[in-house]
């Protein structure tokens, strides 16, 4: 579209910007510009404004300019475009809302938290062993540090949004965390394959390992003693129509993609649709629901992306990709590049 306008008005090069104000959710161009020559606010139907840029001759009408701009705000092709980034932009949005309450909140119960663990120490101290005083303190020092976890997890969310693009591995952030499982849920089988040489990604080591950890720990759980989890790590290129599927904000391009299956009871559709967009939204028991709204937001921060294939009584596959952190890449291998939705 960018190109066929360039094309009709003889302009060097043009681009757009989605919104005009705050992060870019949507910017595309065919070249970069910095002072552009021609710019106009975009104003779109049911959304916030974005602004159109052109590298056009000095001698332009610009009148028709704007006139054609406002064509490229109303156009069909920007609208399908836009729809699904437009959604995503307000999932995200109220999750950032939500995690600035839950960063709050979590802040405030800290204190209280620390203060009874503290006072409940030094209480364990004076108090006589297997006595009830000692006993009753000891398990209400217990139910503090269960607090404190619950913090930890608001906060995970309050700061989910913050981008961290430094390299790291995907293959040892995944060694750590099977390595974790089998010794936490020997229970249940874990069977990996990741290629060799996987390039590192766009999202610091810390945060990755987050990741990934929250939804092994989700397939772990969901699945039944002596299940089955299959993890694959591979190189993938996301083509245009692949992007429709994700949750996030993947582009196309290379990615590595992590694939992990479950052999549990599945989700409902409702479920499946906010299980990752909707915070305390939980299936378990005793479970706060925190998780995967953390990985969510941490994806979207990231530009990386989430799909999830489920069903009741088939399992659940957790398709998650990331974007690579150097702008060089290996070939991808003959047949091995991702096709659209889960299988």
């Amino acid at each position: 579209m960018l190109t066929d306008f360039c094309t009709a008005f003889g302009a060097k090069a043009a681009g757009l910007r989605w919104p005009a104000e705050g992060p870019a959710v949507l910017l595309a161009q065919t070249a970069v510009m910095p002072n552009p020559p021609f710019q106009s606010p975009l104003q779109i139907s049911g959304q916030p404004a974005g602004s159109f840029w052109a590298d056009v001759p000095g001698d332009s009408d610009r009148n028709f300019l704007q006139l054609a701009a406002n064509a490229v705000a109303n156009s069909p092709a920007l609208t399908r475009f836009l729809g699904p980034v437009a959604e995503q932009a307000r999932i995200a949005q109220r999750l950032e809302d939500a995690a600035r309450v839950a960063g709050r909140v979590a802040h405030d119960f800290d204190n209280v938290f620390q203060g009874v663990t503290g006072f409940a120490s030094l209480a364990l101290d004076q108090l006589p062993p297997n006595t009830p005083a000692h006993q009753n303190v000891r398990e209400a020092d217990s139910a503090a540090r269960h607090g404190m976890k619950f913090c930890a997890q608001l906060h995970q969310l309050s700061r989910g949004g913050q981008a961290k693009p430094l390299p790291a591995g995907v293959s040892n952030a995944l060694a750590r965390e099977v390595a974790r499982l089998v010794n936490t849920a020997p229970n249940v089988r874990i069977e990996s394959e990741v290629a060799a040489d996987l390039p590192a990604v766009a999202i610091e080591g810390g945060g990755l390992q987050m990741i990934l950890g929250h939804l092994l720990d989700n397939a772990v759980e969901a699945s039944p003693k002596d299940g089955l989890v299959q993890l694959t790590a591979r190189l993938v290129e996301l083509a245009p129509a692949d992007l429709a599927g994700f949750l996030g904000r993947p582009a196309t391009g290379p990615h590595v993609e992590v694939r992990i299956a479950d052999s549990g009871p599945g989700l409902p559709d409702e479920a499946r649709r906010r299980v990752f967009v909707e915070p305390f939204f939980t299936t378990k028991f005793r479970h706060r629901g925190l998780s995967l709204a953390v990985v969510y937001r941490m994806l979207y921060a990231h530009r990386g992306g989430v799909q999830v294939d489920a069903a009741p009584g088939r399992g659940t596959t957790i398709r998650v990709v990331f974007p690579l952190a150097a702008a060089r890449v290996p070939a991808l291998e003959a047949g091995r590049s991702s096709g659209g939705s889960v299988k």
